[in-house]
């Protein structure tokens, strides 16, 4: 970056950020310097601007919140006392030397995927070890008196759970910060983390998207996204359920009053499924309406014993017969949870400009929704349900398909390999497990409590179609590093020799390999006898997908690399021999 551009990106910056801000409330501008750390205060955006230009060698970071008031050198804005926000913001950090633990995105472009793509972020910026995402609103949110502060905190809230949520769909950790007095990077600036090594802060993109709070709000209902006090007394009754309890039939179960008002409030479908009202059911018998319940509980993170109260509950409601099969309600309960929706039709969100040509409901032509659209954060859900009950982080469970499945189970400290389905419901190899990699002893659980927990670790998992072949990150990434350093990499497998029909090959701008190759590589080399298995499970690991390759009459099943792990340009290719006598 040129000298030049400095202040630029700091003025393109504060000045979007604090257009229309009121000229009683003030900015922060906070500085780091070793151990040093002040505030800076400003009611003038052009004071601000001037004074983040002026700062060399330190770190310079803005408040989120606007502050009513000088608070002096030595003390930031706390939530409960901002007088208002300019939008909402997120920090994502990098897998690197900044940040080396944990499960990160190893690439700015596998951080963008964080992002909603509904809403695209006002402004994005790079700090150097990863990225800073501004949403910012069409005009100052001023908060009118202090009961309506909350209110912000929770929404706040709420947009950083949805970001954890499609972090954790990639099996990354995601650092929610949904309080107002947070502070991120100015860019323009440095980031003297490492002081020897320092890095520019800037601007990626600034774009002229503004937002309404009412938007985002309106989109995370939709999504059914739980605000913090919610998630907390669900992991508590979680946790509470899954200590000694099993699962019963109570014909008195029922769900309170005001949580059920406040469903109706909320969600007009809900109210219209409670009272048997439902027009675009396809089964509207006591069973089909049982299932929608069933839905609309798993979709908003109730336990099972909750989702059984509920059920009772409406046919208690409506005068019907009560079924005293437990294993009617274990068989409503796993079919929503596995995705069995409600039969109703799928939410599609408003879009702006005239309809799509097959919007019209009479158009026989148009998709076929069928059933409502499932939770695209109902993996999530059961891994935070899970993660309260077992008292361990569990960002995502990974199923790798095929005629004996494998299973990663993706903590923050890294993953845990399950060859098999009998060690992912083995009650003592889990907890040998879990010890082992996140140093956590999980608590006894009875049998029939077990077998919950397990069915709910299965239908958490997220599918991961195998190879015909059929297996960790850090090996993984090891063996690979080498294999691709050892082997040229082909344009093309047409016209190429017998022995080169297993080398690597770019296929849509990624690198293919295949794993058969790689374990006869990898057994060469070192000595070992991994098998196939092992090897595409480390692949899988590594964020690979499965792709197919021409080549000529027959096409072979291969792992596309993620450019992460593999990017075609660190390599060389366009072999033409076998150079390495295989």
């Amino acid at each position: 970056m040129n000298p030049g551009e400095s202040p630029k990106d700091s003025s393109r910056f504060l000045e979007a950020l604090f257009a229309g801000k009121p000229e009683d409330l003030f900015i922060l501008i906070w500085t780091l310097r070793g151990e040093d750390k002040r505030s800076h205060w400003f009611q003038n955006v052009g004071r601000a601007v001037a004074y983040a230009n002026s700062l060399r060698g330190c770190n310079v970071y803005v408040g989120i919140g606007l502050s009513p008031s000088d608070l002096g050198e030595f003390r930031r804005c706390e939530s409960e006392n901002a007088a208002g926000i300019v939008g909402f913001a997120a920090d994502i950090d990098l897998h690197s030397e900044a940040h080396p633990k944990g499960a990160r995105p190893t690439s700015i472009e596998q951080a963008l995927s964080i992002l909603p793509p509904e809403f695209p972020a006002s402004i994005i910026v790079h700090t150097g070890n990863g990225i800073q995402c501004w949403w910012l609103f069409k005009e100052p949110w001023i908060f009118e008196s202090d009961k309506e502060r909350p209110s912000v905190i929770a929404l706040s809230s709420r947009w950083q759970t949805l970001l954890k949520y499609n972090a954790q769909r990639h099996g990354w950790a995601f650092e929610r910060l949904g309080d107002l007095a947070r502070v991120l990077r100015v860019p323009g600036t440095q980031n003297m983390k490492d002081p020897a090594h320092p890095k520019d802060v800037i601007i990626r993109t600034l774009t002229e998207y503004r937002y309404n709070p009412a938007e985002f709000r309106d989109y995370l209902d939709d999504l059914s996204v739980p605000d913090e006090d919610e998630r907390t007394r669900q992991a508590k009754t979680w946790a509470e359920q899954f200590g000694d309890k099993t699962l019963a039939i109570d014909f008195a179960g029922a769900i309170g009053d005001e949580q059920l008002a406040r469903w109706m409030q909320q969600d007009n479908r809900f109210h219209q499924t409670w009272t048997h009202q439902r027009t675009d059911l396809q089964d509207t018998s006591q069973s089909g309406y049982d299932m929608a319940l069933a839905s609309f509980g798993v979709r908003n993170g109730l336990p099972d014993q909750q989702l059984v109260n509920l059920i009772i509950h409406n046919r208690r409601f409506h005068g019907a017969k009560q079924s005293k099969s437990l294993d009617y309600y274990r068989r409503t309960i796993s079919k929503a949870r596995n995705g069995a929706s409600d039969q109703g039709t799928a939410y599609v969100p408003a879009a702006s400009g005239p309809a799509p040509p097959n919007s019209d409901p009479a158009n026989t032509d148009a998709p076929d929704h069928g059933s409502a659209a499932v939770d695209p954060n109902a993996k999530a859900k059961l891994c935070e349900q899970l993660s309260a009950i077992l008292g361990v982080c569990i960002l995502r469970i990974v199923k790798i398909t095929g005629a004996e499945p494998s299973y990663l189970m993706e903590l923050d400290s890294g993953p845990i390999e399950f060859s098999d389905t009998s060690k992912l419901l083995s009650y003592r190899f889990v907890r040998s497990a879990l010890a082992g990699r996140a140093g956590k002893v999980i608590g006894k659980f009875k049998t029939s409590i077990w077998d919950q927990v397990a069915q709910i670790m299965i239908d958490a998992c997220t599918e991961k179609e195998g190879t015909d072949d059929l297996e960790l990150k850090g090996r993984g990434r090891m063996y690979i590093g080498q294999y691709l350093a050892d082997h040229s990499i082909l344009s093309s497998l047409k016209g190429q020799s017998q022995p080169l029909l297993l080398y690597p090959v770019i296929e849509e701008g990624r690198i293919a390999i295949s794993s058969t190759h790689l374990q006869q590589y990898i057994n060469k080399t070192t000595s070992q006898a991994l098998s196939v298995k092992h090897v595409a499970t480390m692949i899988a690991a590594l964020g690979g997908e499965k792709v197919r390759v021409r080549c000529g009459r027959l096409d072979q099943e291969r792992w596309a690399l993620p450019l992460a792990e593999g990017d075609p340009k660190d390599y060389p290719s366009n072999a033409t021999e076998d150079s390495h006598g295989e």
